[in-house]
This record gives structure tokens, sequence and C-alpha cells, in this order.
């Protein structure tokens, strides 16, 4: 019954009706008139990795991935390490397909898929010719041809976990790491060992926490006056 309360609570938000969603849902989504799909992962902005309980009094507004993790089970740490190796990563890797599928639609989109020809059963081509396309259509990231339905940010990630054994899984995985230093991840630790102060990742393994960047950015702002 949950399953089928979500389905229901989620074609209702994403179609902006209250009655018959997901018979709606159903009908679009088989509609070849329909040159807007569903929006899918459109508007992903964020990686939530703790209990329900943060979230859920929350409005995300379909923006965040989220994973359930309880830190005080996890006593060795490998469910935190097999978290940030896998789905931190997956989900770094669709934001990174929606973020350059907006930001230049012609090089690393898909183009229109009005016009998209299949192409041995592999790919698609934009008309009668060219290049395969490699990325999403215009319809998966805009909302018009002049308005953005995608906002294009790189990936925040929230851990709740002691920052020791954040920075443990950090420190035995340099892909991990340079996605961090390249700023393809925007990293924050709620350490729960810690009063759940969220502590942010800069580079190369510093931490600063919200109040010390808050204050930074003070102290630059004055500086530049």
């Amino acid at each position: 019954m949950n399953l089928v309360k979500t389905q229901q609570t989620a074609t209702q938000e994403r179609l902006a009706v209250t009655k018959n969603s997901v018979d709606l849902a159903h009908k679009k989504a088989n509609n070849w008139g329909e040159t807007r799909p569903e929006w899918g992962l459109a508007k992903n902005a964020g990686f939530i990795v703790g209990p329900r309980e943060l979230t859920k009094n929350h409005n995300l507004d379909g923006r965040c991935f989220l994973h359930s993790y309880d830190w005080e089970t996890d006593e060795n740490g490998k469910a935190l390490k097999a978290i940030m190796q896998g789905p931190m990563v997956v989900t770094q890797w669709l934001n990174n397909h929606y973020y350059f599928s907006t930001v230049d639609n012609k090089v690393f989109g898909g183009g229109s898929k009005i016009t998209h020809n299949i192409t041995g059963k592999f790919g698609v081509v934009q008309g009668n010719g060219g290049d395969l396309k490699m990325g999403l259509p215009l319809q998966s990231v805009m909302e018009s041809d002049l308005e953005m339905y995608h906002q294009p940010l790189r990936l925040s990630v929230l851990i709740q976990a002691p920052l020791s054994r954040v920075s443990a899984v950090l420190a035995r995985n340099e892909h991990l790491k340079n996605l961090l230093d390249n700023k393809w991840i925007y990293l924050m630790v709620m350490d729960p060992l810690e009063a759940n102060t969220i502590i942010h990742y800069q580079q190369k393994f510093s931490w600063v926490t919200a109040n010390q960047e808050s204050a930074t950015k003070k102290e630059v702002e004055m500086m530049t006056l």
C-alpha cells in the first residue's frame, strides 16, 4: 500500500493534478503526440545519506536522491564505504548528465527528440545525418525553447556520520577525492559526535564548519568594499 500511495502522490505532484493522476501518467507515457516527456530526474541537485527522520518533515521538491543510512549500526564503516563508492558516484554521473545536457545541448546533449532518427538500434542522430547524439534531449531539460526546466548545478552531498569515518573512506579512494577537489561534488558531513555540526569539505582533506565558512565569506566581502 505504501508503494501505491507513493505512486499516487508522485504523479499528482509531477502532473499538478489531484484526481486520476496515475491513469493520466500512463496515458501521457504512451501518447506519441507528447513532445515533452515525464521530467524524470530533471532538477536533481542533492544526495542525502542518513536516516529518513532527517528529511521526512521537509519538502525537498523532488530534487534530492535519498539513501537510508544509520551510522550507529555501521560499526566498521563498510556500509558507508559502499554508499560513497557506489550510489554517491552514480548520482554524480546522473547530475553531470543533466548538467552538460543543459549548459550545451548541441555538443553534449541529444537535440530535439522530435526530429530524432534511430540509427543502428544503438543510438540516434538529428534529422537525416550527423554524429550520434550523446546526451539528453532538449525536452528533458528545457521547459520551452528559451526557458530551462533543469537548473544546472553540481551535486551537493550531505552525509550524517562521524567525520573521521567519512575521511577514512576518502583517504583510501583517490577517485572520490578527485571529484571533491575538482568541485564536481560539494560534500557536507553532519557529524553526530559533534552535535550534528555541518562540516564542509574544501580541498586536499581540509574541512570547515558552516560558521567558519560564513565568517570567511564575510571577511572577503569586507575586504572588497
